[in-house]
């Protein structure tokens, strides 16, 4: 049997000493310029040029974990968030990661899942790694999660959630919820369609959708409409847990006039649904979190929904993280949203609050 060649070893990496040995310049010199100190200690421009080309020639590439250690800061930035498969979390997601860049920081992103013993998973993690801030997106836990970071230097700021005493910033979830139930309401009335109005998806302890909740209700009272709590179909927010909660609920209960959907996600459930009983999903008009602008077409069915700014969230909230530490008892931010009208292809922007 014939005998592998062993495989060469390729070059190796340079070196800050490998360096100073081409250069003839000490191990010292050829740090400061490298870490761009070389004007502090009065290293000749000639010094540096010579230095920085041997770098370039070289191909070196700086340990960045020893420099952070060196520095005291970790240019790391974490993102936690339930989910990408919902639209809004998958902006959000890219449009950190891309200021994250911009700004010469490392993101790291953790999902999970909607669960409070990942977040905190989580949170421990990026606290490891010594991350200069965590945005934390929609958590289940917000309270549990802001005393994970007591004694440690890593800043927080939430997004799509309140916390008391912290930089926070998202729609406004109780405004947009009212309005969209107001939508529904409206919307039954011009098509002469009777019938009770539900709230759909989300769980008991999710604090968003109690504000949704909130705002939902309040609507209904001020159109003098009852509420109970049988109106509500709690569901986890993944497309089965969806589709089996609205499928159990409508082969159980006449079909309700309207339907407030918490997320695209539990409207992927119904829309699954559709595909069983037609006429009973067709005759409900909809209200919906984070809607996708075609989906009413692609459909046929009566949608309309409120479209979150994913990106301008992320960047204020970004923005608040860039300008150093926030005021005393942190500050809130509510950034506005649009109504998309179903069938209408028109949107109006809906004016949003800032409180500190």
């Amino acid at each position: 049997m014939p005998k592998r060649k062993a495989k060469r070893p390729g070059p190796k990496p340079a070196s800050i000493r490998g360096i100073a040995q081409l250069t003839g310049f000490s191990n010292t010199t050829v740090s400061l310029v490298l870490n761009g100190r070389s004007s502090d200690f009065n290293i000749t421009k000639e010094t540096r040029d010579l230095i920085l080309a041997k770098a370039k020639e070289l191909n070196y590439q700086p340990n960045i974990h020893a420099r952070n250690l060196r520095s005291g800061h970790s240019n790391i930035l974490g993102l936690m968030v339930p989910t990408l498969h919902n639209r809004f979390f998958g902006e959000l997601a890219e449009t950190f990661e891309a200021l994250a860049r911009a700004s010469g920081k490392l993101a790291l992103i953790h999902v999970t899942r909607y669960d409070p013993a990942e977040e905190a998973a989580a949170i421990r993690f990026f606290l490891s790694q010594n991350a200069e801030c965590v945005f934390v997106a929609n958590p289940m836990a917000a309270d549990e999660i802001a005393t994970l970071f007591e004694g440690s230097h890593t800043r927080q700021v939430y997004i799509d959630a309140t916390v008391e005493g912290q930089t926070t910033v998202s729609t406004d979830n109780f405004a947009a919820a009212r309005e969209l139930t107001r939508a529904i309401i409206e919307s039954m009335a011009m098509d002469g369609r009777s019938g009770e109005i539900c709230f759909f998806g989300g769980m008991p302890d999710h604090q968003v959708t109690g504000q949704r909740i909130r705002g939902f209700r309040a609507a209904l009272e001020e159109a003098g409409l009852a509420f109970s709590e049988e109106q509500v179909i709690w569901s986890h927010f993944s497309i089965e847990a969806c589709y089996e909660s609205v499928r159990t609920y409508l082969q159980a209960h006449p079909a309700p006039g309207g339907m407030f959907v918490n997320s695209i996600i539990a409207m992927e459930g119904i829309t699954r649904y559709l595909l069983e009983d037609y006429e009973t999903c067709h005759s409900m008009h909809y209200g919906v979190f984070d809607i996708l602008p075609y989906l009413s077409l692609l459909t046929d069915l009566k949608i309309f929904g409120v479209d979150q700014d994913s990106q301008k969230i992320m960047e204020t909230a970004f923005d608040l993280y860039s300008t150093g530490e926030p005021p005393e008892g942190g500050i809130s931010v509510h950034v506005p949203h649009r109504m998309v009208l179903a069938k209408k292809t028109a949107a109006r922007p809906v004016d949003g609050k800032a409180a500190s």
